[in-house]
């Protein structure tokens, strides 16, 4: 679903163009030779987006937002510029109203907030310091030049992403959750960081986020897993530029990754074959594989692979047992995201013998998504390649069609060793 605008959203963006004409004033006459305008007569020019500090001397009516984005890909989200803020909008799909984030130029006043907006949380860009407890953001902070404004993480073992890493270990980026993922509330409070991000998961996240809103820490929630496509996970980069008025380099990078994107899924579809797909390995009994509408079964048909499937229509977790996946998949090619790279086919097979019945497994084209991990647990899949889709999409193709990118090293993925008797 692709989000529209409420009516008082659509007044709002009327009032700030009245607000522009108004401070533009009755035609006037033809300016005197050496005459200047002042400007309290007019609205004051803006060539970019102010990525660092306040305005000075704010002016009713000005575009202080002239680098804008805009969302094509990702149907989770929408942005209106309004003079002097943006309104963002995330569809958590809870089916609840929207999420609303007033995100206001530091130096403008605040607008009167009422109507749909009266519980927006607002947030002063562009932010200098800013705590992120999920790391799906943090290589968007780094793509956008901006890794210096990430002060806090949620678990520094669980980061994979370079440029954070080094802030670690400087000592620059401290920690505000345990091993378990259990956030310390009290100290995120007292950093009082510009920004906080969350993960829109579970069903009290948005109550979680309040709390620090009451609290004076702006909490919003990234929601980029319920996309439907690798460039709709990757474009919301241009999410976390909206809080670092950084549109322009969002929409730069952006555009790089998608030429890519598209080059790759160009060069597979020149393969002959299509190797068919599944992925995953149950979990205490249950076999969470991927819907046929999710993120990963459209990658795998833009990779020019078959991915058994298919035939799904939803966008989140098949529950399945064994027995439905062996009927549905085991003649498959190609076994993704199952044992581990530092394993054997052994080891993968001691969890349940009759991952043996799988041909792929037989054929030893058994694919872990480990091979670029961090000695405390960091996985370079869960954020480089939630960005990077170009990167995810040619492993999936190097992979599924070995001949079509001889050249393409492998980043995210390793072929599982068999380690002997399988």
């Amino acid at each position: 679903m692709t989000l529209a605008f409420s009516p008082v959203l659509r007044a709002l963006a009327l009032a700030g163009l009245l607000a522009i004409l108004t401070a533009c004033g009755e035609p006037a006459t033809p300016a005197q030779p050496g005459a200047t305008e002042s400007p309290t007569e007019a609205a004051a020019a803006v060539d970019a987006n102010v990525t660092d500090g306040c305005v000075d001397e704010p002016h009713d009516g000005t575009d202080y937002f002239p680098d804008k984005v805009e969302f094509e890909h990702a149907s989770g989200l929408a942005v209106e510029y309004v003079g002097s803020h943006k309104v963002v909008e995330v569809d958590t799909q809870t089916g609840g109203e929207p999420l609303r984030y007033v995100l206001v130029q530091c130096g403008t006043e605040a607008p009167d907030l009422a109507g749909d907006l009266a519980d927006a949380t607002v947030v002063e860009v562009p932010v200098q310091t800013a705590i992120t407890l999920t790391t799906t953001n943090l290589p968007h902070f780094a793509e956008l030049d901006a890794a210096d404004a990430v002060v806090g993480v949620g678990t520094a073992d669980f980061v994979a992403t370079e440029e954070i890493l080094e802030r670690i270990e400087a000592g620059e980026v401290d920690s505000y959750a345990g091993p378990d993922g259990q956030t310390d509330a009290e100290a995120v409070i007292g950093a009082q960081p510009d920004l906080l991000i969350m993960d829109a998961f579970g069903e009290t996240i948005v109550e979680e986020a309040q709390r620090f809103n009451d609290a004076d820490v702006p909490a919003v929630l990234n929601a980029d897993f319920n996309e439907q496509s690798l460039l709709g996970r990757a474009e919301w980069l241009k999410f976390t530029a909206l809080f670092l008025n950084a549109e322009a380099a969002a929409n730069e990078t952006f555009a790089e990754i998608q030429t890519a994107y598209d080059d790759v899924v160009a060069a597979a579809a020149e393969a002959d074959d299509q190797p068919a797909v599944f992925a995953n390995t149950p979990y205490e009994g249950t076999w969470y594989m991927p819907g046929g509408n999710s993120y990963f079964a459209n990658a795998v048909a833009d990779a020019n692979g078959a991915y058994v499937f298919a035939d799904d229509e939803s966008t989140g977790s098949l529950e399945l047992d064994i027995e439905t996946v062996l009927d549905r998949a085991g003649d498959a090619d190609v076994w993704l995201q199952a044992g581990s790279v530092n394993g054997t086919l052994r080891d993968l097979r001691a969890i349940d013998p009759r991952f043996r019945e799988f041909k792929a497994f037989r054929d030893g084209q058994v694919w872990a998504y480990d091979k670029a991990t961090t000695a405390g647990g960091g996985n370079a899949v869960f954020e480089t390649a939630y960005t990077r889709a170009d990167l995810f999409l040619a492993d999936l193709v190097a992979i599924l069609h070995p001949d079509v990118l001889p050249d393409h090293e492998l980043m995210f993925f390793g072929q599982v060793p068999r380690g002997g008797d399988q």
